[in-house]
């Protein structure tokens, strides 16, 4: 299976009942699979409480660090880095899990045990996500009368992640996030724990910055402490005849004493081979009541290793995904980045209700305002300009199916574009798919279906009439609008929790129940539009994406299981479910698109380095198109979104050879004089003219003329004319453009235009016979028609 943007198509060839004896052999290992688990975890627990807790958690944090070192993307990781990330985030679980043996053998932890230890969670953590999946889908399948293979290969996927996807967002924007969710809540956190939202901000940043660079900040101490006392020794020990200097070691310890570099060189120690690098209270103020909060003790967490089903197993709820700190004997450590970030609001959230419960409804109250400002702020960087209309109010059919008030979210006007956003602040399940798989379900429906159907609603509102009235919440009229207006409309779901693996299927969701209906929807998440907002520079653009992103909703051949494998596919195949189904060919086989978001990881890993590198993540577009794209979007022209959309529809031969044409043009107008318009045949409807200083004045008379001749030699029901108006150094300065629709030209123009298109065809002919000797038979003719020449025009 190919790891770097490939497709992978699943088509099975079971010899006659191969597939049948390996469904039972499935069943029959059940059991056995099932005590296997429950034997490692014991030994993994049993292992885990005779070693010291801290000198565990602190060889794996640096062996994790060391193998990922290089990784940049998702793509890269394997099972060996998969496994240094659960020698962290699983071995704090059972140490917060696993009361500490009343004797540990020793106060370090050897090679051997190491070894076996990390051999154990690798084995466990393969067993529960294949193995285990494997027997459990052959059991369901045989024994249970309502078994659906729909609900069984989603749950398998969202064990999956469960188990093993980390990192909801990139690092790069973990610090917009906490600042979005939680500065809001400044005054309960002043209150609870006397820190404001902004130091609690800027504590966790700290932690994020000791855990992401602290071994590169170590490694520069170090080695300026290193050049500093080699300078103070080579003082020293000038003069000094060689047999009068001290032992080297006497020497460095004797002047980081004189020049008071004590606390220097403890410090270093204490990061490089102690435990400064992840004591909480050495990295950041947070108060030691917060600290506690988010602190398991040893043996404290008494819900994973609880009896019952899946006890210890990676299917149940995390103890890090409760508390991501541990606390070892009186100091607080935090390892696991992923384990803080990813949790941190709902932990926040669950802490801060508890102790004061009556601050619920004001909790709602600031996620229902987040939900419905935040997705609004992200698509205003995105399309600037954009018109916005907030809290909507309008009279359509309600649940009951009377007519009644009902409300949108937000309306988001950009030219011929209209977003229909409805946002979910709720928060997705907690609860492990494996023990509570409907909650699963309940959440792709409260977050998604639910605010799909909202927006189709609304959709069906406005089809009620040419032009529908808008209100706000007193119902006075605020606006009007007119579908008519609108090329394309979308209806968005945002929900301030990630989903992003299930989300990205939504099409296919309907197999479970969760169906939003036959009109496009695009579910995503507001960690998807900070990436979004990153990476899109031009509106016209991004809304081009958004077109291919909907068309992909459509598409029954696509299947992702992220929403940026998505924004990958359009990079690499622009038309992309045009490239899915030429991929499939005539197999009809499901395809998966794999690590199409390699190059984003790679950007995004980049940027944790570079705040201000430039994003490279494009189209490979002409510059000469490129920049009729940037001219469209600097001005407000109504219409412009679908002449880029056009252009940007265009194959890359075809874009090549408009971009030659233009080239080719502008250099040869200084000696012309004139004018000479362009026009693609095929399925591309395009004529363009270039305006220069050379060529002016502009005649849009003479330019509509020729536009409508062609259109008619080529019998185009609709033709784009673009015409291009160039500075003295040929920069493109303005564009005017005008949709031909053959319908629209005057009857008693046509037999005068029939004319004008054969002289044209005869001239495009002469003009090809006087360029080159010989025009070959299955060449294209010369006169733009379209068809081969010896087809054409061979016999004139």
């Amino acid at each position: 299976m190919a790891r770097f943007g490939k497709s992978v198509i699943y088509k099975p060839n079971w010899p006659e009942g191969e597939f049948d004896k390996l469904q039972k052999r499935l069943i029959k290992d059940y059991p056995k699979i099932v005590e296997d688990i429950n034997i490692l975890v014991t030994e993994i627990a049993d292992l885990i409480k005779v070693l010291p807790p801290e000198k565990l958690l602190h060889r794996a944090w640096w062996e994790m660090a060391a193998e990922q070192i290089e990784i940049e993307t998702e793509a890269e990781m394997g099972e060996k880095e998969a496994t240094s990330m659960r020698m962290v985030d699983y071995v704090q679980s059972i140490i917060a899990a696993v009361s500490p043996a009343e004797k540990q053998r020793r106060d370090d932890v050897t090679d051997e045990e190491w070894t076996d230890l990390r051999s154990k969670i690798q084995m466990l953590f393969s067993k529960v996500t294949f193995e285990y999946q494997l027997c459990r889908n052959a059991k369901n399948k045989t024994n249970d009368p309502n078994f659906d293979q729909n609900f069984e290969d989603f749950q398998f996927q969202a064990q999956l992640c469960w188990c093993n996807v980390r990192g909801r967002r990139y690092p790069v924007h973990e610090s917009a996030y906490i600042k979005d969710m939680l500065l809001p809540h400044s005054s309960v956190l002043q209150e609870l724990f006397e820190i404001s939202g902004e130091q609690f901000v800027m504590e966790i940043k700290k932690i994020w910055h000791v855990l992401s660079f602290g071994i590169q900040d170590l490694s520069d101490d170090l080695r300026q402490l290193q050049h500093d006392t080699m300078d103070a020794i080579a003082k020293k020990i000038e003069g000094l005849s060689s047999d009068s200097i001290p032992n080297p070691s006497d020497l460095s310890a004797e002047v980081i004493k004189e020049n008071a570099w004590e606390d220097r060189h403890d410090d270093i120690r204490g990061r490089l081979s102690g435990m400064d690098l992840f004591d909480v209270q050495k990295i950041t103020d947070l108060p030691e009541k917060l600290l506690a909060e988010l602190s398991w003790g040893q043996g404290e967490e008494k819900d994973f290793f609880a009896e019952g089903e899946f006890r210890g197993w990676p299917l149940r709820i995390w103890p890090v995904f409760k508390r991501p700190f541990i606390q070892l004997e009186d100091r607080y450590y935090c390892f696991d980045l992923h384990s803080l970030f990813d949790n941190i609001y709902r932990v926040m959230q669950r802490i801060i209700l508890r102790l004061k419960p009556d601050y619920q409804e004001t909790w709602n109250t600031i996620q229902r305002s987040q939900s419905e400002d935040l997705p609004l702020k992200y698509l205003k960087r995105l399309l600037p300009g954009a018109k916005v209309l907030k809290n909507v109010y309008y009279r359509g059919k309600t649940d009951s199916g009377a007519t009644g008030w009902c409300e949108a979210d937000g309306l988001f006007i950009y030219d011929d574009h209209l977003f229909v956003i409805e946002a979910r602040g709720g928060a997705f399940t907690y609860t492990p798919p494996s023990s509570d798989f409907p909650a699963y379900i309940n959440s792709l429906k409260n977050l998604v279906l639910k605010p799909a159907m909202q927006g189709q609603r609304f959709l069906d509102y406005l089809k009620t009439a040419a032009s529908v009235q808008l209100f706000d919440s007193n119902h006075n009229q605020i606006d009007k609008l007119r579908k008519s207006d609108f090329r394309h409309i979308t209806i968005c779901p945002v929900t301030l929790d990630p989903f992003t693996e299930l989300a990205a299927q939504i099409q296919h969701l309907r197999k479970i129940g969760v169906n939003v209906g036959a009109s496009p929807v695009w579910a995503i998440s507001l960690d998807d539009l900070r990436v979004y907002a990153d990476i899109f520079e031009n509106p016209l653009v991004f809304l081009h994406y958004v077109e291919q992103r909907m068309q992909a909703f459509d598409s029954d051949v696509i299947q992702c299981n992220d929403e940026l494998d998505h924004l990958g596919l359009y990079l690499d195949h622009n038309h992309y479910s045009t490239h899915a189904k030429r991929v499939q060919g005539d197999s009809g086989a499901p395809i998966d698109f794999i690590g199409y978001r390699t190059k984003i990881d790679r950007f995004f890993h980049e940027r944790i380095f570079d705040s201000r590198a430039r994003c490279s993540l494009k189209q490979d577009i002409p510059a000469r198109l490129l920049e009729i794209i940037e001219v469209l979007s600097q001005n407000n022209k109504p219409g412009r979104t679908a002449v880029a959309a056009y252009i940007l529809d265009i194959g890359s031969d075809e874009r090549t050879e408009i971009a030659t044409y233009i080239i080719e043009e502008l250099a040869r107008q200084p000696t012309t004089k004139r004018c000479q318009p362009f026009s693609t045949i095929g399925d591309v409807k395009l004529t363009i003219s270039c305006w220069t200083e050379h060529s002016r004045p502009r005649n849009a008379a003479w330019t509509l003329n020729h536009a409508q001749t062609v259109v008619v030699k080529h019998n185009d029901s609709r033709r784009l004319l673009m015409e291009l108006n160039y500075s003295a150094i040929d920069e493109l300065q303005d564009i005017a453009w005008k949709w031909i629709d053959r319908k629209s030209i005057p009857p008693e123009k046509l037999p005068i235009l029939r004319r004008q298109a054969e002289d044209l065809s005869q001239k495009r002919l002469s003009n090809a016979k006087t360029e080159r000797q010989r025009i070959g038979r299955n060449e294209p003719c010369p006169c733009g028609s379209g068809k081969k020449y010896k087809k054409c025009c061979l016999g004139r």
